[in-house]
Formats: structure tokens, sequence, C-alpha cells
């Protein structure tokens, strides 16, 4: 693996579990890569804005941001940012029909703004990390949430009900945009060019990084895309059943057991004697 030029890594439940910060030991394996010339950088649905100041919470620095599962990048090589993907008002509309028949608390993320439909005890622990990074926004009118275009709209949903929920919007393909698991209580729509396999190309290509030089970590359905074109994909132990499927490696320890710094520490860093 000594090949590698650029690790890419989603954040909840893959480089950090859900809701917590970086660890001691990720951050200082960050630092290595990059010292010894590897770059590193962050896929989230998160906005590129959030991606940004969790990097100044957590006090490193990524070479690269994945924003919006897939719908805009900020290019670190270049300092540019640059939007691609959104959603239209009336796509995000057609979605809260496709999961009218489900017990759901959507979201949508506008402006650095979340706009949520009531603040259960979900919305509320997102609202908690995300302290000082954002606002969030209950609804007084289910129409907010389709007024402006989206980079997308998620759904939280009990797990439970996730396998029904994935085979009922798998019955309303749309070339517009396409709806995933993103965690096991939260089913997102994005448009359908929004991948964040799509935004790995288009940043290796301006940087002139061949993708067979890449290694990409996920845990989730939205992870796919970047898993399959990178030259090696690696699905976390604690990862959905398709982005194992999808992967080349599966981690030998999960998340909770510090899986991603466990990994790149025996595959990468000890063999090439690199601290």
């Amino acid at each position: 693996m000594n090949h590698i030029k650029l690790i890419i890594c989603d954040i909840d439940n893959t480089l950090v579990q859900k809701h917590q910060d970086i660890t001691a030991r990720a951050k200082k394996d960050i630092e290595i890569l990059q010292k010894h010339h590897v770059l590193f950088g962050l896929a989230s649905g998160r906005s590129i804005v959030q991606l940004h100041q969790m990097e100044e919470k957590w006090s490193i620095r990524c070479d690269m941001l994945i924003g919006g599962n897939g719908s805009e990048i900020y290019d670190g090589i270049q300092d540019k940012q640059e939007v691609f993907y959104d959603m239209e008002p009336e796509w995000i509309k057609e979605c809260f029909e496709i999961m009218k028949p489900f017990d759901t608390n959507p979201t949508v993320n506008r402006d650095g703004i979340y706009y949520v439909l009531e603040m259960d005890q979900r919305a509320q622990a997102s609202a908690n990390y995300l302290k000082n990074q954002s606002l969030t926004h209950v609804v007084q009118d289910i129409s907010e949430f389709w007024e402006k275009r989206s980079c997308k709209v998620g759904f939280r949903v009990k797990a439970e009900d996730m396998p029904a929920i994935e085979a009922h919007a798998a019955k309303f393909p749309s070339k517009n945009y396409v709806g995933f698991k993103t965690e096991n209580t939260m089913f997102e729509f994005c448009n359908s060019q929004a991948t964040k396999g799509n935004l790995l190309t288009y940043f290796c290509k301006q940087n002139h990084i061949d993708l067979k030089d890449v290694m990409s970590f996920g845990d989730m359905t939205n992870d796919i895309s970047m898993l399959e074109i990178s030259g090696i994909g690696v699905c976390m132990l604690n990862g959905s059943e398709d982005a194992k499927a999808a992967s080349d490696i599966i981690t030998e320890k999960g998340v909770e057991e510090e899986g991603w710094a466990d990994f790149v520490e025996q595959h990468i860093l000890i063999p090439n004697h690199w601290n």
C-alpha cells in the first residue's frame, strides 16, 4: 500500500463514532500520513461550511472535502470550493410524498441552518454536537422544507422501519434524485448525480491523481460509489452488508475500537516505518 497518494474517509461510524470527536490516535495518524505526503480528505453528508468548522474543532487540516454526499467540494490543493448538484424544490416535495407512509422526522440543511419537523431526541443530539456550527430551526409549516433548493433532504426514521423504507423508495425511481440509507436511522435523497465517487473522480482529475492511488473508507450505502472507484476501498467492520460487498477490504476492528486508526497503522504506517 506504499503507492497510496490520497486517503479519503466518511466521518460518522467510519473515522469517528456518531456525534463523537476525533480521537488523539486518529489525529496523530492523519498528521503522520500528511508528513509523508499522503493527502487526506473527508467525504460527508455535512456541508463544506460545517466540514471546515469540524477541521477547526478537531485541529486537523484536510487536503480536500466532499460535502452534501457529493453535491459540493473543497479542493485544498487549489484552494477553491465548487457546488455541483442540488435538489430542486419540487424534487424535495416529491420525496416527502414518497416517505409519507412512514413515521419520520425530516431535515434539510440550507444556508448553514438545519430545518427539522420536531426537536426529538435524535435531532437534539445532532444539534448538541453541532453547537456553534449551525442553527436548528423547527419549521412552522412543512412547505418550508421545499421553499428553496438544498443539497439533500434527510429523514430520521426508526431502525426497524429501514428495510421497508428501502423497499418502498425503490418503487419510485427518478432520473432526478436517488434515495439511500446513510445510517441505520437516516434515509436521504440527493441529486442523482451527487455521489461521493463523482466528486472524488473530479478532484483526482483536477490534481493529476490516479484513482488506483486512492484509498477510501466508508460504512454505508452512500459510500459505495467511492469505495468502488478507489484503488483500495475499505469498509468498516461495523458497516452495512452492501458497503462491505462493494469493498476490497474490511477492517479488522469496528469504529468503536478505533478501527480506522488500527487499519492505517497496521497496513501503512508500521510497514513503512512512518512515525
